[in-house]
């Protein structure tokens, strides 16, 4: 559902008008930007994935990465990363082998505030980080934001499977010689930073030029500039399957400040909630039918939702028994915690979570979304019957689909997912997704989803006029197939295809 789907020619014109308005977000077709999500991370069942960020420029970054859980996007994990001129920055998301929830691996030197694999002290040894003999260094993910809340899901296992995301804080320029934090983050002929320490130090909340009490967190960091690209890799040691997924790239993210000189973004303090995707820019560009449409949304949060606004979202279907054919299609909605963590929802969701009572599995509580489906086979026809619907289903006259996480695994024809999560409820713990079962079983062919209920739409100002609309919800995501040829697994994904509408893109 990437934008990169679009048009050499609309692609094009969403350039130029970047260019032309100079503070303007857009996804970039070329896959490069100052934002990058990952829509899908998992570490159940034997699976592991790996996440990429790399910095195609000749300067030296200061990055926030967050890593977001799948039910209503609490975070499990944030740290700041420093990286040097064309730096590749690398970790893997795996089971925690000290817990039962999620946790990350690298063996990267890049340099991160707090370190990875360093010890939290929480009194539960088993979310402690530390570093193993042979170097590499482990972080559990932690559950103390939806713990806090009050969450009555409040299980380890919610830990592992999310999404990640990954926001360009500021560009590092050294201007005097006493604080030099880019030098010290630069790379040696070894791969090893100058000094990581003295960047740690540097937030000392005691003693920090960044972090202490008066201190200045932007002091030698100018504007972001942009040019990282990401991408991750999902593996199933089980049984091989290997799926590469690209992350979504937000060029121009940051609006320009001309208060602060240099300009700059928002360098912040590891562990902050700060800068997310609430911080950027209000304007933004939206491609529709070959045309860029320049659009101003209330806040940041509607103009990053603008990007991914999708009426319909198209992907293939593939369940073939004869090449034991399996497919799970992936919707992740990057900016629904905004919009549902609140006393009321706000447009384009619908309703709001609350899964703070004592009844556990409330799906009024889950913040769910009504969903339309329709399949087709490779001969264009469409199930006898109707639609397919989800199951198991509820116990009502009316039979709806419903999508209810932030980050949805949905197995397609089956109650086995080809990523390899888990797809009931058991126990304690709420899995991510609901299987998906067609009523005259076609095994190949295509499918399409729709958010089309009256609240998903919401307003924005348009190059074309005031009080507009665009309608759907802002989702990104792919669908993956697996395939069984003897002894041998394959795994490939194929990024959502969609159609956005509204009055504002006329």
């Amino acid at each position: 559902m990437k934008k990169n789907l679009m048009s050499l020619a609309v692609a094009a014109s969403v350039a130029g008008v970047a260019a032309s308005t100079q503070a303007a977000m857009y996804l970039n077709p070329e896959g490069t930007g100052q934002v990058l999500l990952y829509p899908y991370f998992n570490a159940e069942n034997s699976n592991e994935t790996s996440i990429h960020i790399v910095n195609t420029q000749a300067n030296t970054k200061a990055v926030k990465v967050r890593i977001l859980e799948y039910i209503n996007s609490q975070e499990v994990l944030d740290f700041n990363l420093y990286l040097s001129p064309y730096d590749h920055f690398s970790f893997t998301i795996f089971q925690n082998p000290n817990g039962g929830g999620g946790a990350l691996v690298t063996r990267d030197n890049s340099c991160t505030v707090p370190q990875l694999g360093t010890a939290i002290d929480s009194g539960d040894a088993t979310l402690d980080g530390y570093v193993t003999e042979d170097g590499a260094k482990i972080q559990p993910f932690l559950p103390f934001q939806y713990q806090n809340q009050k969450d009555v899901l409040n299980f380890i296992g919610r830990t592992m499977t999310g999404h990640v995301e990954v926001i360009e804080m500021g560009v590092l320029d050294d201007q005097t010689t006493t604080f030099t934090p880019e030098a010290w983050a630069l790379h040696d002929t070894d791969g090893v930073p100058a000094s990581c320490a003295k960047l740690i130090a540097a937030w000392s909340p005691t003693d920090g030029t960044w972090g202490k009490t008066g201190g200045t967190p932007d002091a030698a960091i100018t504007a972001p500039t942009g040019g990282l690209y990401g991408l991750s890799n999902q593996l199933n040691s089980t049984d091989a399957a290997a799926y590469g997924i690209e992350a979504a790239a937000i060029e121009e993210f940051w609006d320009v400040d001309t208060s602060k000189t240099p300009d700059a973004g928002d360098h912040t303090k590891p562990g902050s909630l700060l800068p997310s995707l609430g911080s950027g820019d209000k304007d933004s560009i939206v491609p529709n039918n070959g045309v860029a449409y320049s659009l101003t949304s209330t806040d940041s949060w509607d103009a990053v939702s603008s990007l991914f606004m999708q009426d319909w979202v198209y992907n293939d279907v593939m369940v073939n028994p004869l090449v034991g054919g399996m497919t799970d299609w992936v919707i992740t909605f990057p900016t629904k915690r905004e919009y549902v963590n609140g006393t009321t929802a706000r447009a384009p969701f619908a309703e709001i979570y609350a899964l703070k009572a004592a009844t556990k599995y409330a799906v009024a509580g889950l913040a769910c979304e009504d969903v339309t489906i329709k399949q087709w086979n490779r001969e264009e026809s469409t199930p006898a019957g109707g639609s397919p619907v989800f199951s198991p289903q509820p116990i009502t006259t009316v039979k709806k689909n419903e999508i209810c996480l932030e980050t949805n695994t949905i197995a397609v024809g089956s109650d086995t997912s080809a990523l390899g999560v888990s797809m009931q409820a058991t126990g304690t713990e709420y899995y991510p997704g609901k299987s998906l079962s067609f009523i005259t079983g076609e095994t190949e062919g295509w499918m399409r989803m729709g958010f089309q209920e009256t609240s998903q739409t919401y307003d924005v100002t348009s190059s074309s006029g005031n009080g507009l609309g665009i309608d759907g919800l802002p989702a990104m995501g792919f669908a993956a197939y697996k395939y069984v040829n003897g002894d041998r697994t394959y795994g490939f994904v194929s990024d959502h295809k969609g159609m956005v509408s509204g009055s504002a893109l006329q």
